[in-house]
């Protein structure tokens, strides 16, 4: 009885070592994928300086509280477009005649837009956003004086409408 003489093939002809390697393989390539996303992209939430951020909210809280005795509140309205906005404002002191506009993301930070917006008559301003606004669903408003003294702000949903209103009358204690 002869027996046939079996010549192994080479192992590249072999589908299980090409099966063993493709798992490493994919590893290493979604790995790679994944490097270069966040190598490319911004932390936008994070800052270095969380320390002096936090101090600072105390600062953020005086000049709230300022605005509040002031009694300033401000109708923010936007044009369809999104590049100019309108501020109707109430005061018990006359306001400046330019005040700083900031329209924050909560999460991007590069779609964040500050302008600087003028009385056009009474306590009227007008302004331009320099590059419009993003398409996003949920916005923090702030407008404040020039010198840092004071600020409103509010929430804004630009599905609720095109109106944010900014602060809030002082109450007075009822007798």
């Amino acid at each position: 009885m002869q027996h046939a003489q079996h010549t192994p093939r080479p192992w590249y002809k072999e589908p299980w070592p090409w099966i063993l390697i493709s798992l490493p393989l994919t590893a290493v390539i979604v790995g790679i994928y994944f490097l270069n996303i966040a190598i490319k992209t911004d932390d936008g939430l994070v800052v270095d300086d969380y320390y002096n951020k936090g101090k600072a909210i105390n600062t953020e809280l005086r000049r709230d509280k300022a605005a509040a005795d002031l009694g300033i509140t401000a109708q923010v309205m936007f044009a369809p477009d999104g590049r100019t906005v309108t501020i109707n404002t109430t005061s018990t002191k006359p306001l400046p005649d330019t005040l700083t506009l900031r329209i924050v993301h909560p999460a991007q930070d590069d779609f964040d837009a500050i302008t600087e917006v003028h009385k056009s008559a009474g306590n009227q301003y007008t302004g331009s956003l320099p590059k419009g606004l993003a398409k996003a669903n949920h916005w923090y408003v702030q407008l404040e004086d020039k010198a840092n003294q004071w600020r409103v702000q509010s929430e804004w949903k630009p599905g609720d409408g095109p109106v944010a209103m900014l602060g809030r009358p002082k109450l007075e204690p009822v007798n």
